[in-house]
């Protein structure tokens, strides 16, 4: 049974209060069980560049923002958040392709049970953004016993059933599925996830509404 979990928050969820709420409040029914949370920019990064800001300003913008105002959204549910950027103390470093994580740097951090982390990390002493799923994928890399969970874009998903139920490959996943369920940054992830609900993420471990992608 995996020790811990990587719950991302991809840029459409990002915008749905109704699915953050009950995020949290799923979170909050973990108690003291440890999880990472990653999320990277939401159409806010758009709505910024209307106002005259160039991209990247923006995105690196509406990247530190969410990261606050999920922190506070965590704690009006009673969950203890440890909000960060990966760039913070050398936490995850780009260096020509790789992406590298700090371990020491990352149990520095995680001293409450929940850690925020944006995808904004280290280049040459910069901060920049990388792909939320690059991002994903090597912190996964880097972490023994600890799956990948991302969240249907349905919240009444019933072609979510059991863990046992329902394990497809990457190669299985059809575009009415990717359409109907799987959020867009993930459409072409192709490496081992598990798909479910905000409101069944309270279950975790034990999920029971769960689609296993390989």
């Amino acid at each position: 049974m995996p020790k811990s979990f990587i719950a991302v928050l991809d840029h459409e969820h990002l915008e749905n209060s109704i699915f953050l709420t009950s995020f949290a409040r799923s979170l909050a029914k973990h108690g003291d069980r440890k999880g990472i949370i990653v999320h990277g920019d939401s159409p806010y990064t758009d709505r910024l560049i209307q106002t005259g800001m160039m991209r990247e300003d923006a995105r690196l913008r509406a990247i530190k923002d969410l990261n606050k105002r999920l922190i506070g959204l965590f704690a009006d549910q009673g969950v203890a958040t440890i909000g960060i950027h990966g760039f913070q103390k050398g936490l995850i470093k780009k260096e020509a392709n790789d992406i590298n994580l700090d371990m020491d740097a990352l149990n520095d951090f995680h001293k409450a049970p929940n850690l925020l982390i944006s995808n904004l990390v280290e280049e040459n002493g910069e901060s920049v953004h990388v792909p939320l799923t690059d991002f994903t994928r090597s912190l996964s890399e880097s972490l023994t016993e600890t799956e990948i969970l991302i969240f249907s874009k349905n919240e009444k998903d019933d072609i979510l059933i059991s863990e046992t139920d329902m394990k497809l490959s990457w190669s299985d996943i059809s575009n009415e599925f990717a359409e109907a369920s799987l959020p867009k940054e993930f459409h072409d992830f192709g490496y081992p996830l598990k798909m479910t609900t905000a409101t069944d993420f309270a279950n975790w471990p034990n999920l029971k509404k769960v689609t296993h992608i390989r």
